[in-house]
């Protein structure tokens, strides 16, 4: 019966095992063709690598689809869905079969029952195998695509993988196309050139027209000469017809020296240098540049030259060694070693007493139990526990403890032992639940039926014939009955 303990799982069958490895070494394509289910007859089947066949099958259809696990590369996934249709029977087999018909797979699974729509139920059963196998690189999927059904969560994968969610949203004014008209990039550009357009201001010849832009006659900008009718020489946009300066930068001076520097938007400049005047659009700067807000917001910083480079020739102090440590300062920076010296003073290592940093400690460590600066995770502390606590049982300890492994049960029916041999009677081999994996220690056997009379009887006998297997002796004339056992190995 299923229950708790019960453990579902899947195995290569032994042809399988034998395809596996011939593809392996051939390098010749491996295809899962069909998956059949059975009921196993309502018995609680063992998968077997012996198998041939399902112990009952009810139904066998083409895969709905053969992929590799996503989180692990060496794990199969088959697939099959059965229509609502389809049923009537229990669930409680799974096989997994070639393109030559050989089962290859085989797997348990808790009972489920697929009903009919006639009996007034009805549910799209999906059927899934995971299948641990040494190289995916070789398996392929062959179906027939006129009688597979797909789920939804295939259809969900197979739009994603079109539609990937990998595009920033938002609003552009220029977008790429693929050829199904899916739009793949977006662009926002912020030159003519971006957006393909070349030579949107040329220099064909033609006059100005009053009142009115003609961009086939415009002019960028130009070197005027020093005159009298114009600002010093420097680099100005003026216009094409009367020349008069439209706005631009330069310098003047009284003789040899330049004694004032300029820029304007208009005809009339803002002027930078001795004196102290203030012109119709602009004023006069001397001096360091000072302002708190906006008052400088349009003056070209990047072209000023012989700015200092660090805080330090700004007048901002940095912390110290013991002030970055501290961490109490709320004024000054840190540079990049302050930072590290700052870091470094906290992060140490941990002990009983001090708060700090630790490793994890690996599996070996924890097994040789010597080390006391690293962390035991509960993994690493559970690692090779292991416990059924049933009538016929166990208790197996982590390596760290010794691996010790305490095993118990009873032994019914063990035959009556005879007057005529003395006091040895018949035996009964018992398989334990668990192997030893390495060596036995001790086994002990007593009565455990309430009718043996102990003056009639010698005690029980018991001995290992394997790692496996013990054998218990009934030593009482009366009756067969139980023998209760216990062992210890590791």
């Amino acid at each position: 019966m299923t229950d708790q303990n019960s453990q579902f799982f899947a195995i290569l069958t032994a042809i399988g095992k034998a395809k596996q490895a011939n593809a392996d070494a051939l390098g010749i394509p491996w295809t899962f063709a069909q998956m059949g289910v059975g009921d196993a007859n309502g018995a609680d089947p063992i998968p077997s690598e012996q198998q041939t066949k399902l112990i009952h099958e009810n139904r066998r259809a083409p895969l709905n689809q053969v992929k590799v696990d996503p989180n692990n590369a060496n794990v199969i996934i088959a697939e099959q869905v059965i229509p609502e249709n389809v049923g009537g029977w229990w669930i409680r087999e799974i096989g997994l079969y070639d393109a030559a018909g050989d089962l290859v797979a085989v797997a348990n699974c808790a009972p489920s029952f697929k009903p009919l729509l006639s009996q007034g139920s009805g549910r799209t059963q999906v059927i899934r195998m995971n299948l641990i196998v040494s190289n995916t690189a070789n398996v392929e999927l062959k179906i027939d695509p006129s009688v597979v059904l797909a789920t939804r969560s295939y259809v969900d994968a197979a739009i994603t993988n079109v539609l990937p969610a990998n595009k920033a949203a938002g609003t552009y004014t220029k977008v790429q196309i693929n050829s199904r008209g899916i739009v793949i990039a977006g662009s926002n550009p912020t030159t003519l050139g971006g957006y393909g357009i070349t030579d949107a201001l040329n220099s064909v010849t033609g006059g100005d027209v009053a009142g009115t832009i003609n961009l086939t006659n415009a002019r960028s900008i130009t070197t005027v000469a020093a005159d009298s009718a114009s600002w010093a020489g420097g680099l100005h946009a003026v216009s094409r017809v009367s020349r008069n300066i439209l706005s631009g930068f330069g310098a003047w001076g009284n003789g040899d020296s330049v004694n004032t520097l300029y820029m304007g938007l208009s005809g009339v400049p803002w002027e930078f240098g001795p004196g102290v005047r203030v012109k119709a659009d602009g004023v006069y700067i001397s001096g360091p540049l000072t302002a708190n807000g906006a008052g400088l917001s349009g003056v070209p910083w990047g072209g000023i030259t012989g700015t200092p480079t660090t805080l330090a020739s700004y007048g901002v102090g940095f912390a110290s060694q013991p002030e970055a440590e501290a961490g109490a300062d709320t004024n000054k920076p840190m540079s990049a070693l302050r930072v590290f010296q700052a870091i470094a003073a906290k992060v140490i290592q941990a002990t009983e007493s001090v708060l700090g940093i630790a490793r994890i400690a690996t599996q070996t460590l924890v097994n040789a139990g010597v080390d006391d600066s690293t962390i035991v995770t509960p993994k690493k502390l559970r690692m090779g526990f292991a416990i059924l606590l049933a009538p016929t049982g166990y208790v197996a300890l982590p390596a760290w403890l010794g691996g010790l492994i305490f095993q118990w049960g009873i032994a019914s029916n063990v035959p009556v032992a005879t007057a005529s041999g003395g006091a040895q009677g018949p035996t009964r081999d018992v398989s334990l639940p668990l192997a030893f994996p390495n060596d036995t220690f001790r086994i002990s056997a007593s009565m455990n039926f309430p009718n043996m009379i102990t003056a009639s009887a010698f005690a029980p006998g018991a001995a290992f014939i394997s790692k496996s297997v013990i054998r218990l002796q009934n030593n009482y004339t009366s009756s067969a009955g139980e023998i209760s056992w216990w062992c210890v190995g590791y």
